[in-house]
Parts: C-alpha cells; structure tokens; sequence
C-alpha cells in the first residue's frame, strides 16, 4: 500500500454553496507528499452526496463515506476510523485552506518530532470576503512548546486558535482510543485537553493558513438551544481530567473558572428568553454544577462575589429564571468571542 502522509478529514452535512470551494482547496494544495482526503457526508439532503461522489470519480485522492445524519462527533470519529495517513487533519466543509497548510504544518511536526501543528486562523464572511480589519486567532507564543504548557491558554481571548479540532495536523497515534463524544455539540471541550495532556511537542505557527467562515448557521453564532449547556460538561470535563492526571493548582483553577463562568454566561442568556426548554436545560445541568460545589471556595481565579453568585445559580430552582430579576452580582458574562 503506498504510504499516505495525511488524511485530511471533511465532515459535510448540507454545506453544498461552500463545499465545492472546500474541496478544491484541499486538492489544490501545494504539498511535496501524499495525502488523501476523506469526505463523510452525514445524511445530506442538499446535494452534497452526489457532489462528493462526483469528486471521488475524478480524483483518486478522495474517498467517499455515506450514513444517515448522527451530528458532527460521530462524521469526524467515522474519519478517524477510516484514515490511513501518519497524520490527521480535520477541515470544515465550508471554510478554507491556503495553499500552504498541509506542507508547513507536516514540515514544522517532521522537523520538530511534534505530535501537533498549529496554524493560524482568519475568520472569513459568509461569502468568503476577508473582514475589515482583517480578524485573525493567533498563539500568543509562535514556536515549539510542551503540550502542557499550553493548557492555561484555552481560556484565553481566542483561545480557539488551540481548542478547535481544525487548524492542527495531528500525529495518528494521538487519536489511538480517542473519539468525539457522539450526540454532543461543543465535542472540542470534551477532547482538546486530552490531545495537548498528549503531546511532548507542540509547534505554533502565526501564519493564518485555515479560513474559518462565519454564518449565520454556525452553531456558535446562532440562536440559544438547550445544547449548548453541553459546553458547560465538556468544562467540567475538562476539570476533572486535570484533576485525576495530577494537573498543577493554576491549570485546574483555570478550567473549574472558566467551567462556572459559561454557565452563568448561559444563565444569563436563558433569563434574557427565558423558554421552557432551555429552563429545563438548566435544571438538567444544575445536578452537574451541584457536584463542583465541593472546590468553590479554594477557587483562586473567582472572586467572592462571584462564588456566591455560582452557588446560587447551581441551587435556585431553575423555574426562577422565569420571573424578571436583576442579574446576580458576578454573574456577568465573560467576552463570548473568547467563548467559540
């Protein structure tokens, strides 16, 4: 079998205005070794199935995966089972690569024994035109780092420049017993900490390689449903994995803060449209943040009115949420730019 370099993985649900730009710039790529691209059409009714048959026919490179719709976890966990590549890329099927991304980011893995490559991201519009001024994720630290070194940067002002699953070439070994949890959005809380905790060698690139377009479709910019508290478990998720691994006090202070402050960010949002399903919602996660009580008061990164406020949101009865109340001191939402 001749040796792939990469796999690059495109999970597609109805995306066709953008897929074909998608695809023609991961082919397109100028990239002195083998790569293959992997188009999983999860249960697509616009199209999309026929289009990625149509590129699997005239390009030797792609294959072709069909299933019915089971959400975004499980079309990337289908990639990774069926990638044959030394490395794993994930692209979006509607954002864009440069032509640069897959060879700078194999060289700078190859060249530094790394199990991870980062590069830069510049959000794009929705009909694919640079904003003005241009809106760029960059590292804070271009260069090569510990994987656990990096970890206190995820909550951070763009922090998804390290959180999201696809400006990165990742070592195939990393994903040896590791998937997206399946029936949950926000599947990058649940996972990134795991992939870094994994790493002795990270390179950070500045250069915005990945095109990451923003529409009014994407789920971290649209209306509030009920699913989005599944950030908050991938949080607390993410604090207990530091907990159970030995992680240092600043890196555990780190994710419990930052699990508490999207929760009252959310909080804040229900009370603003206080529905019934997503009063319900919180009652549902109320029973995860009653278990996180026990650390509150060793928080070194909440202040005390914000403890308080965290205590009584993880208590009151979610009904509450209903009737017109001014906002609970410390509960303000932190900048939800930092949030995506």
């Amino acid at each position: 079998m001749e040796h792939i370099a990469v796999s690059v993985i495109v999970p597609i649900h109805n995306t066709l205005p953008w897929l074909d730009v998608c695809v023609q710039s991961i082919l397109a790529q100028e990239f002195d070794r083998t790569f293959e691209v992997l188009l999983v059409d999860d249960g697509s009714t616009d199209g999309c199935a026929a289009a990625c048959d149509a590129y699997a026919a005239s390009d030797a490179r792609v294959r072709v995966f069909h299933q019915e719709n089971q959400g975004l976890s499980a079309t990337r966990n289908t990639g990774i089972d069926a990638a044959r590549g030394r490395y794993f890329a994930f692209v979006d099927s509607d954002d864009i690569i440069r032509p640069g991304y897959l060879q700078m980011l194999y060289d700078a893995c190859e060249d530094n024994d790394a199990y991870m490559a980062i590069c830069g991201v510049e959000d794009i519009a929705e009909d694919g035109a640079s904003y003005d001024p241009p809106r760029y994720a960059k590292p804070q630290e271009p260069g090569v780092h510990y994987g656990k070194d990096l970890l206190l940067r995820f909550s951070a002002p763009k922090g998804k420049y390290y959180t999201a699953a696809w400006n990165k070439l990742y070592r195939a070994d990393l994903w040896n017993l590791l998937h997206y949890p399946e029936g949950r959005i926000h599947e990058d809380d649940f996972v990134a900490h795991r992939l870094f905790w994994r790493c002795n060698t990270v390179v950070c690139l500045a250069q915005p390689l990945y095109c990451y377009r923003v529409r009014r479709g994407n789920l971290s910019h649209g209306a509030l449903h009920p699913d989005a508290f599944d950030s908050v478990d991938g949080l607390a998720d993410r604090y207990r994995f530091y907990v159970e691994n030995g992680a240092g006090r600043e890196v555990i202070d780190d994710a419990y803060a930052a699990c508490w402050r999207r929760f009252l960010f959310l909080c804040g949002r229900v009370r603003q449209k206080p529905e019934p399903a997503l009063i319900k919602a919180i009652s549902r996660e109320q029973f995860v943040m009653q278990g996180l009580l026990g650390y509150l008061p060793n928080c070194k990164q909440l202040k005390m009115a914000q403890k308080l406020s965290c205590a009584r949101w993880a208590m009151m009865p979610a009904e509450s949420l209903a009737r017109p109340e001014k906002p609970a001191e410390g509960a303000e939402a932190p900048d939800e730019a930092a949030l995506v």
